[in-house]
């Protein structure tokens, strides 16, 4: 028994060591200003902001302008201080991941799974929801076969907040029907649920337009809790204070909530962590990708 327990202790470790490789291959990519697919032009969307085909994995990504945004909140001890933060321009997925771009992912990549129940509630009908039980390690796996990385949190709070840092993606005031969640009463939404838990679970990913944020991602509150590339540190935050290291037992960050959280939870600062492989979060957690801007913005 105990030579099982090493075998697959070892299995695990060689699997996140793999992925930890291909997440930094990644963020030396994006370090560089060039994503390593051609994103393709689709549109101005009804935000106003530019929205790209990604065709590794048929996302569309939205850009994210450069500047400045009021990052954190000061009614929280772990928001605080609220500060500005200025980022580069990126690019971020429109909506999670989802279980058919996941699984045409690990057909033509072979890659080795450390967590292994991610199609536990994938049955069809399910291939637009976002994919769930993954972990940190195969998050970043996949992002670096699409061409790019997790978002860091300061990216993600950017695109979910606008450059006011408001409280919600769609404004000041919580509205239980522009996310999935645990309160969420619109009937036909209800039915498209998978049953994961108390008769809900995650809806396909777009399934709440109203829910948008200032530049047009989709499902930042909501669906599923979504893996950041940061460590998770104390405030203020600064991208250069090792938090972007790839230390594979440090806690890396989750936001967004998910399709099982309440209102206290639900919004566009609040910080939850986890162990990178951590089983317990797997049912609700899930992620998106993110990219350096395309060096051509004119389509």
């Amino acid at each position: 028994m105990k030579n099982k327990v090493r075998s697959v202790g070892l299995v695990l470790a060689v699997a996140a060591l793999l992925a930890l490789a291909a997440w930094s291959l990644a963020r030396q990519q994006g370090h560089r200003g060039a994503a390593s697919v051609d994103l393709r032009y689709l549109r101005t969307n009804a935000c106003g902001f530019r929205e790209y085909l990604n065709p590794k994995d048929g996302s569309e990504m939205v850009l994210i302008p450069a500047g400045r945004f009021l990052m954190g909140s000061e009614t929280l001890d772990e928001t605080r201080p609220q500060q500005q933060v200025d980022l580069d321009a990126f690019c971020l997925g429109k909506h999670e991941v989802t279980n058919a771009q996941f699984q045409r992912f690990l057909e033509q990549t072979g890659h080795q799974l450390l967590a292994s129940r991610w199609d536990l509630h994938y049955e069809q009908g399910l291939e637009d929801h976002p994919v769930v039980y993954v972990s940190w390690f195969d998050a970043a796996a996949y992002c670096a076969w699409a061409g790019g990385r997790l978002p860091t949190e300061a990216e993600w709070e950017k695109a979910a907040r606008g450059p006011t840092g408001l409280p919600y993606p769609w404004g000041q005031d919580w509205d239980k029907n522009r996310c999935n969640n645990l309160d969420m009463e619109d009937p036909n939404l209800v039915e498209k649920m998978a049953e994961m838990d108390v008769g809900r679970g995650t809806t396909p990913v777009g399934s709440f337009p109203s829910g948008a944020s200032p530049y047009g991602v989709l499902d930042l509150l909501g669906n599923a809790m979504e893996w950041c590339s940061s460590i998770y540190q104390d405030y203020p935050y600064r991208a250069q204070d090792g938090r972007e290291a790839p230390d594979p037992k440090a806690l890396r960050v989750l936001r967004g909530g998910c399709w099982y959280h309440q209102e206290d939870t639900m919004n566009g600062f609040y910080r939850d962590k986890s162990t990178p492989e951590y089983w317990y979060f797997y049912n609700y957690v899930g992620f998106r990708v993110a990219m350096p801007a395309p060096e051509e913005t004119t389509p």
